[in-house]
């Protein structure tokens, strides 16, 4: 799907006059716990999966399987070296989906007509959102379409996006180290609803529910209208099982990831992934029920991903209910071919791919 908006993250990473070096391409995506890596080929009937793997980042901070860290970046080199070894990745080509934790993207409201030059006053605005010197960021705007008779014509909504300049000097970095080509590189975000928006959808929210935070998107025909971040994860979860249940980070972190209701212990797990979420859920539905309010519309469709969301006998009932939504479980393998003996196993990771099987995509747009 071509995003609106596409053009304004083009200029991050690499000229747009790059061309791939071959018909192969790998999406990375570095996690708060985990990187996750998906390497697509582009053939004559599509677009296929030819290798992906995803490796816990944990030990490489001296922590346990499962745990949030924050890698240097000699040990991210190690860690995506592993990585492409251990999945068997050829493409020459890279491309990397940047966490929104190193980066800042908003929509503002402007007080101004339908033929006022707005640019002056976004640049003065900018300063007061994005925590950063702009110096020190990669900056960029674009106007949102207002979608809804809802909204009043008197104010131009504009989306503000800032990626930091260390994290996009990183990645070339890591990219070099390993002598693959750094493509242009964009948010996670984008990423996400590159492969979860479906054409002719009128609105969408997807839920990331990732192991340190979970994050919130809404779309409405493809542009980003509302971006919020809360800071609670998976990894609470993981922390009241251990606790609960006297195990390692890393026994705990497995029972979590593969729920099954007839275990011995599965009242303690879903309690504690239940709670976990609670305070991130209330937090979403808040955010959800104000730009409902705000546009007089509904979400049509509400699709949950990140590695909590793997937890399929329990995450998808309880999100429904904490937000009294119908939700859907991101299944992103199914916008490349893959193998059929695949299929089980892409079904139950495929939630946790969507930011790096997204980020791939773009390469073939």
């Amino acid at each position: 799907m071509a995003f609106d908006l596409k053009k304004v993250f083009s200029s991050f990473g690499a000229a747009k006059s790059i061309l791939p070096t071959s018909n192969k391409v790998v999406g990375i995506d570095f996690g708060a716990s985990s990187l996750k890596i998906v390497e697509l080929e582009r053939r004559e009937a599509g677009t296929a999966l030819t290798t992906y793997g995803e490796l816990q980042l944990g030990p490489y901070a001296n922590e346990a399987m499962g745990a949030t860290v924050k890698l240097s970046l000699q040990k991210k080199t190690e860690a995506l070296v592993d990585a492409f070894r251990e999945a068997g990745v050829t493409a020459k080509d890279g491309v990397f989906a940047i966490p929104l934790s190193d980066s800042f993207v908003t929509v503002i409201s402007l007080a101004a007509g339908e033929e006022d030059d707005i640019a002056p006053r976004v640049t003065v605005e900018a300063r007061k959102y994005i925590p950063l010197p702009l110096s020190e960021v990669a900056f960029e705007w674009s106007e949102v379409t207002q979608v809804h008779k809802g909204v009043s014509a008197l104010t131009r909504d504009v989306l503000l996006v800032a990626i930091q300049n260390q994290s996009v000097n990183d990645n070339r970095l890591l990219l070099d180290a390993i002598a693959m080509a750094a493509r242009p590189s964009e948010i996670e975000l984008f990423s996400s609803l590159r492969v979860a928006a479906k054409e002719g959808d009128s609105s969408v929210a997807i839920l990331d529910l990732g192991a340190g935070t979970t994050k919130l998107y809404v779309a409405e025909a493809g542009v980003i209208q509302r971006v919020h971040r809360i800071p609670y994860g998976g990894a609470l979860a993981t922390k009241t099982i251990a606790t609960e249940l006297s195990l390692s980070h890393e026994e705990a972190e497995n029972l979590k990831r593969t729920y099954d209701p007839a275990h011995p212990h599965a009242q303690v797990v879903q309690k504690a992934i239940e709670g976990g979420l609670l305070r991130a859920l209330s937090e979403c539905k808040r955010v959800i029920d104000q730009y409902e309010a705000r546009t007089s519309t509904s979400i049509a469709r509400i699709i949950i991903t990140g590695g909590v969301a793997s937890a399929s006998g329990i995450v998808p009932p309880y999100v429904a209910y904490a937000l009294q939504k119908q939700v859907e479980v991101l299944q992103p393998f199914g916008a490349v071919a893959t193998p059929a003996f695949l299929a089980d196993t892409l079904d139950f990771i495929g939630p946790s791919f969507g930011v790096a099987l997204g980020a791939a995509l773009r390469q073939f747009e």
